[in-house]
C-alpha cells in the first residue's frame, strides 16, 4: 500500500475578519499547486483515494489535485485530518480502504509528525513545505514505524 500525505498550498494570512477554517489558497499558491499536480500525474499512479482535511485552503488543493488525476472516487472529506489530527486516524482511514493508493491533504506540523512516526520508531526531523508531496510505502497494512520513505518533493522545484 502507498501513502501520499500532501500539504495544502499558500492559504491567506490569518485574519480577524476571517476565521482559520475558511482561509483560502492565494493565486500563487493555486498556481504552485496546479504545477506541481501536473508534473506528480506524470509519474505518481492516480490516486485510489483522494481524502482531505474539511478546512477550506486543503479541500481546495484536493480538488486541484483532483484535476490532473483520474480518481476513482470522490474527494472524502474527514474532520479527523484537520489540524490536530492524530496519525492513528491516517493509519485507521487507509487501513479501512481497500486501496493501493492513497492520498490525505493536510496541514503542518501535523504532516511532518505523520510522516516521522509512519517511519520511525526513533522520530525524524521532516521540514514539510507547502504543497509538497511525500510517498510512503508499506509492504502490506499500515502500521507506526513501518512506512518507507520513497520521496518527499517539495513544490518549489516545479515553478524555476
Amino acid at each position: 500500500m502507498n501513502i501520499y500525505l500532501i500539504r495544502h498550498g499558500e492559504a491567506e494570512k490569518s485574519s480577524i475578519n476571517k476565521k482559520d477554517f475558511d482561509r483560502e489558497l492565494t493565486n500563487p499558491g493555486k498556481i504552485k499547486v496546479k504545477n506541481a499536480a501536473l508534473a506528480w500525474s506524470h509519474y505518481i499512479t492516480p490516486f485510489d483515494y483522494l481524502i482531505s482535511s474539511p478546512l477550506v485552503r486543503a479541500l481546495q488543493t484536493a480538488e486541484i489535485i483532483s484535476e490532473y488525476f483520474e480518481i476513482k472516487n470522490e474527494i472524502i472529506v474527514d474532520k479527523r485530518i484537520s489540524t490536530g489530527g492524530e496519525t492513528s486516524s491516517i493509519i485507521e482511514i487507509a487501513n479501512s480502504l481497500e486501496a493501493g493508493n492513497i492520498a490525505f491533504v493536510g496541514h503542518q506540523p501535523d504532516f511532518s509528525e505523520h510522516l516521522s512516526v509512519l517511519i520511525s520508531s526513533n522520530g525524524a526531523n521532516i521540514d514539510f513545505k507547502k504543497a509538497a508531496i511525500a510517498k510512503i510505502y508499506f509492504p502490506n497494512k499500515v502500521h507506526q514505524s513501518r512506512g518507507i520513505l520513497e520521496f518527499l518533493i517539495p513544490a518549489g522545484i516545479f515553478n524555476k
